[in-house]
């Protein structure tokens, strides 16, 4: 199954669910839940945080909590 990390730049995906993620309540709270679409806008490369698009503002997530966010319906725009 594709996370979000897995994504290539300027893709929108929707959220499917969450693995073993520790910090949901805090990714739920900035509108990171099940359903929503998410666009991924940059990736840093190295490993490094990426930076998405969702509910019209921008967030950085670090690269352990987006691999850990699968994904449905990537559409490559």
């Amino acid at each position: 199954m594709k996370t979000l990390y897995s994504l290539n730049n300027n893709s929108i995906a929707k959220i499917s669910h969450f693995g073993d993620l520790k910090s949901v309540t805090r990714l739920s709270e900035m509108g990171m839940i099940s359903g929503a679409k998410v666009r991924l806008i940059k990736k840093t490369p190295f490993g490094g945080p990426i930076q998405v698009k969702i509910n019209d503002y921008y967030l950085i997530l670090r690269k352990e909590d987006a691999t850990k966010i699968y994904i449905v319906n990537s559409d490559e725009k």
